[in-house]
């Protein structure tokens, strides 16, 4: 069975780009633009990985961390952003710190190699520990 990736971006061409390079590591993918959507597909995707931009209509990726901590997931969680280095870090410290596995920070504009290494990583993980 595939893992299941959930992406949260406000940008649905990103949330496009991102879905093809993940089908095409080997996930199966549930995209969200909103943080209403999100939520209604974070209860029913139970993701194993999910792919979070911190910009968002309405709220931010640090809100949604938070519900995620609330809600006890265990999907890892990178952070995908085009917000400065230290804001990324920070939102990654938070993660950690409410005890969400964190799996890293990416910047945008994204770099492809680098975004299907760390996904081919991680499904390779799952699959170990399987």
């Amino acid at each position: 069975m595939a893992p299941r990736l959930l992406i949260i971006d406000d940008e649905p061409a990103i949330c496009d780009f991102l879905r093809s390079v993940a089908i095409d590591v080997g996930y199966d993918v549930v995209t969200a633009n909103t943080a209403d959507d999100f939520k209604a597909a974070f209860g029913a995707a139970d993701a194993d990985v999910i792919l979070l931009d911190l910009t968002l209509p309405g709220t931010d990726g640090i809100e949604l961390l938070k519900y995620m901590a609330e809600m006890g997931t265990r999907a890892r969680i990178l952070i995908v952003s085009g917000y400065d280095e230290s804001i990324r870090r920070m939102a990654y410290t938070i993660g950690a710190a409410r005890g969400l596995d964190m799996a890293g920070v990416l910047p945008k504009p994204l770099r492809v190699a680098e975004l299907r290494g760390l996904l081919a990583q991680f499904k390779r993980e799952a699959n170990s520990s399987a």
